[in-house]
């Protein structure tokens, strides 16, 4: 232990070089800092060096011999004993080393500050960084991980005693349970500290706790004690272990605190702080959070958080805690639903808004959100049928100005006389901002439906425009995610990619999907297949799980890997009995079709594919999204050397290429084509022009594989090798070009804006992390210089350099990325 004094604490070296001269000159110093900082080993560290070289030393100031004084915890002496160690001070003719915790509201120990700033100096003992972690580690003769140390440093806030607990719990614990060791351990130390401290300051830990900072005024009407005893209070909460330099005490602290008080008395203290924030006008969002999650109940404090939600970025735990402080749940049913759903909670969603389907009372829109909410969770989990059924009850005559989620749900299922009727109450409704997006996404679903394919490309537009509206209802599906199927299903990849980068945000977990999808039948398979590596799967809603899935299969397919194909048709296979098919599962349920095929599994996804065909049949002619799959209907029969399957989806392409569809045109061309080949008629130049067809429209590995069973087929070795090379160049084209590298450029010298940093510079130094902090609370830069007593025009400067160093763009760019990296975590 003495060398982790030597190397660890500042100017220990320099203490004792100091202190080996005593004997020529006087040596004063005060060594100072919370409990827990090692003041105590530092001292046991000065007798030990001084006993080491036969200097003589005291342990109190009534010993005049030439010893030196060593004092440690001077913050409890009395006044007598204080009195007569500034006599010793002042007298200048000894040695002197003290010890003891800051306390800038006591008079008598700012006395002995000023006595010894005027004959010697103070050394102050500071928390450990989490850099400082590691070395700290190694000096106990043991290594720790970056993310370990950090992990620790959060927990502990670096204060030294906490450290050692939590390394020492490292040490002995195996790697897999190493972080459930570390957290044991250092909730231990937390709760060993808690039993031995005086009971009138467990109350202020408990306002600490809360995350509120500690003010004088405030707990002298929280707690019911004198201006004095507030600062003393105060004084010895920030002096001790547990509370951070951000007056927040630790999160492993605080369940011990609640067991030690009793929920009664930690409430009690809770709720006079609400009182007493709330009349004063300074309750903050998080500490009404905090408030109401640890069970103080009170009608003030959930309407609070009931406007708090309707602003917040995590609106669903602002719900829950307006709903845990008292908020009437059929009162906040319908906006906590909607948050939940948004956030990808559809199960509290749908808990929330059902009951709300059959409850007496209930406000006529309420009732429609409640519909509308419940059948946007059921399409997206693939269950479309009941989706429309629950519009179908409610009726075109009470669907009211929801009409336009109302056509979305029945055009997807198929139902579009039920869709006319719901889109004939549209001019009865104003259009708003509020409902632009659905109204645009039922007019594009309209316009795609034509027969003869020509409002495929008006539809589109009308569905980018969609994703840019300020619609943020939560609809059956998304506006960019109709977009870029209805793009592939109609040949157009590259603008389905167009589509995908204007909602480079705000799409969800399914944009990666639908960016994986576009590269695959864009030819670019490995870029699709390094997307999908990244994806977890069972993160997705179940229809964009099965987007998934088949994109999965498409891949193993494409390459020729059997066991990459079976194991991919294995895990996509529950889907089949928990989905049902609609207009955006038309392109997956084909691909995983072929693959059944290709497996001699096809059976078990017949179900399915019927279920499309009857879907099909109720669309009747709409070749911008029955196209697709009639062309994997054409591949299908072709797999199975089924010509009887083979006649209605080739029928079905003829009927719209008549009608003057460009797609159907190249399909049915290239349907005929296949047949001739398979029947051994290769007509070379029939055979390019239905392959450079295909890859226009972005079926690249189809248009390859046509070539090549050409090329095996002709009857001659020139026209074998002519399509060969054709086969080769469609694949090489559709590969994507790798970008060069360009030279580097010289920085520029004024830069338009600040570069965010990357790697180890965009970690937050210690003092930026306590900044950080208050920050996320909602301090003002005034009250945050004066918790860390620095000005508030270097509380600027810090907050310049965060911003600077994480490349945050405003105000609420930098919180949320501050959160994002896992700040805030000592407020809870």
């Amino acid at each position: 232990m003495a060398d982790i004094a030597l190397d660890t604490f500042p100017n220990a070296r320099t203490i004792f070089r100091e202190l080996d001269a005593a004997a020529q000159q006087p040596v004063l110093l005060l060594i100072r800092g919370r409990a827990g900082t090692g003041k105590s080993m530092l001292l046991k560290a000065v007798r030990a060096h001084l006993r080491g070289r036969d200097i003589p030393v005291a342990e109190s100031a009534r010993d005049n011999g030439r010893s030196v004084l060593i004092a440690d915890n001077v913050h409890r002496y009395t006044d007598a004993e204080l009195h007569t160690l500034c006599a010793a001070i002042e007298s200048g003719n000894r040695s002197i080393v003290l010890a003891a915790q800051p306390r800038p509201h006591d008079p008598r120990l700012r006395a002995l500050s000023e006595a010894v700033a005027r004959h010697g100096r103070t050394v102050d003992l500071r928390a450990l960084g989490s850099a400082d972690i590691a070395a700290f580690a190694r000096e106990l003769g043991m290594a720790v991980s970056q993310p370990l140390a950090l992990h620790i440093h959060q927990l502990t806030a670096g204060i030294p005693g906490g450290v050692v607990a939590a390394l020492t719990a490292a040490r002995s614990a195996p790697l897999e349970a190493c972080v459930s060791a570390v957290d044991d351990a250092v909730t231990a130390w937390t709760r060993t500290i808690l039993d031995t401290i005086e009971p009138d300051l467990l109350e202020t830990l408990v306002i600490a706790a809360t995350g509120t900072g500690l003010d004088a005024t405030e707990l002298t009407e929280v707690l019911g004690v004198g201006p004095d005893t507030a600062h003393d209070l105060i004084d010895r909460a920030r002096a001790g272990a547990l509370v951070t330099d951000a007056d927040l005490l630790l999160a492993p602290a605080v369940a011990p605190l609640r067991t030690l008080l009793g929920d009664r008395r930690y409430v009690e203290v809770q709720r006079r702080l609400l009182t007493a924030r709330i009349d004063s006008g300074l309750l903050r969002d998080r500490t009404a959070l905090i408030l109401a999650e640890s069970g103080v109940v009170d009608p003030r404090l959930a309407e609070f958080l009931c406007r708090t939600a309707e602003k917040s970025d995590q609106a669903t735990r602002y719900y829950a805690a307006a709903a845990a402080a008292g908020a009437p749940v059929e009162s906040i049913a319908v906006r906590w639903a909607e948050a939940a759903a948004h956030a990808g909670d559809t199960d509290t969603a749908l808990r929330l808004a059902e009951p709300l389907l059959t409850a007496d009372g209930v406000a006529h829109t309420e009732l429609v959100a409640a519909v509308r909410i419940c059948a946007g969770v059921l399409t997206r989990r693939g269950l479309v049928s009941r989706a429309a059924g629950l519009y179908t009850w409610l009726g075109p005559d009470r669907v009211g100005a929801d009409w336009a989620p109302a056509a979305m749900v029945l055009t997807l299922a198929g139902d579009l006389a039920g869709a006319a009727q719901m889109s004939g109450a549209a001019q009865r409704w104003p259009p708003t901002e509020a409902d632009a997006g659905a109204r645009l996404i039922a007019s594009a679903l309209h316009e795609s439906l034509d027969p003869h394919g020509a409002g495929t490309t008006a539809a589109i537009s009308t569905l980018i425009q969609a994703g840019n509206t300020g619609d943020d209802r939560y609809l059956p599906s998304t506006a960019v995610s109709i977009a870029t199927l209805l793009c592939l299903g109609a040949g157009e990849p590259s603008r389905a990619r167009d589509s995908l980068a204007r909602a480079a945000t705000g799409g969800g977990a399914q944009l990666p999907v639908l960016g994986a999808w576009t590269a695959l039948l864009g030819g670019d398979e490995r870029g699709a297949a390094s997307t999908l590596a990244g994806i977890d799967i069972a993160a997705l809603a179940p229809r964009d799980q099965l987007l998934a899935h088949a994109l999965a299969v498409g891949l193993a397919r494409r390459g020729g890997d059997h066991a990459a194909l079976a194991r991919a048709w294995q895990a996509a296979c529950p889907l089949f009995d928990q989905l049902e098919a609609d207009l955006l599962s038309l392109l997956p349920i084909g691909e995983l079709w072929l693959a059944g095929i290709r497996l001699r599994d096809v059976r078990r996804i017949e179900p399915l594919v019927d279920a499309a065909k009857s879907l099909l049949r109720k669309l009747g002619r709409a070749p911008a999204w029955t196209n697709s799959f009639h062309w994997y209907g054409v591949q299908a029969a072709l797999a199975d050397e089924s010509p009887q399957e083979l006649l209605p989806h080739a029928h079905a392409l003829k009927t719209a290429a008549e009608a003057g569809d460009r797609q159907a045109v190249v399909l049915a061309d290239a349907g005929r084509t296949w047949v001739l080949v398979l029947r051994g008629n290769v007509a070379a130049a029939e055979v390019q022009a239905a392959v450079s067809a295909l890859a226009e429209l972005g079926l690249t590995w189809d248009a390859a594989r046509l070539a090549s069973e050409a090329a095996l087929a002709a009857g001659d070795s020139a026209t074998a090798t002519t399509l060969l090379k054709l086969a080769r160049s469609v694949r090489v084209q559709a590969q994507p070009v790798e970008p060069s590298r360009p030279a580097p450029q010289p920085l520029p010298q004024t830069p338009a804006g600040p570069a965010p940093l990357t790697g180890e510079a965009a970690a937050l130094s210690d003092r930026e992390r306590e900044v950080a902090e208050l920050v996320l609370l909602g301090l003002t830069y005034r009250e945050i210089g004066a918790r860390l007593y620095i000005s508030a025009k270097t509380v600027e400067h810090h907050v310049a350099r965060i911003r600077r160093r994480i490349g945050a763009r405003s105000r609420s760019e930098l919180l949320s990325m501050l959160r994002a990296m896992g700040h805030g975590s000592l407020l809870v």
